[in-house]
């Protein structure tokens, strides 16, 4: 289990590392082109493809992250009543069902994008072809995290099934 702990602060530290080398770029490049509409810089061309090449980055890198911290979207309404168990086989099935699947299908369609930009592209726009490999993969490799995780819960070797929410807590079995 700790190789998944390991693996688990390398995926947060990647996470908050690109989230604070993106997001204050973004933030930077809005204002500037802001400041471009009102005082005629000349720079605004460039400033919108820089920031959504940055925005496109800090979403796919940071799926893994979101998701092991379950800050993820959900839209079941019956999960806060049941109880961890069902929940942990729900996050199982999904994972090996739907997340994983994904990651997959994400990364070789991001890779020959990526090879596609190689040969054909120029250099600009290979920071979002990395990202569009590279964040699946952490996603991947975040939903092999929570199936060990929860299935080490459904065999009685973990206390909380994974990934663990604050209304999880709550839950007993």
């Amino acid at each position: 289990m700790r190789i998944f702990d390991v693996l688990e602060k390398i995926i947060n530290s990647t996470g908050v590392g690109i989230a604070w080398l993106t997001v204050v770029p973004i933030a930077f490049f809005t204002g500037l082109q802001m400041l471009d509409r009102k005082l005629h810089l000349g720079v605004s061309s460039y400033l919108p493809d820089i920031s959504t090449s940055l925005l496109f980055i800090l979403i796919f890198m940071t799926f893994g992250f979101a998701y092991l911290r379950d800050g993820h979207v959900r839209v079941d309404v019956f999960r806060r009543n049941w109880p961890p168990r069902r929940v942990a086989w729900i996050e199982l099935g999904g994972c090996l069902l739907v997340l994983l699947p994904l990651a997959a299908i994400l990364t070789c369609y991001g890779w020959d994008g990526l090879m596609r930009t190689t040969q054909f592209a120029d250099t600009e726009i290979w920071a979002r072809r990395i990202a569009a490999v590279i964040g699946p993969v952490v996603l991947g490799m975040a939903g092999l995290i929570v199936i060990v995780r929860n299935v080490a819960f459904l065999r009685g070797r973990r206390e909380n099934l994974s990934p663990v929410s604050q209304e999880d807590l709550r839950h007993g079995d």
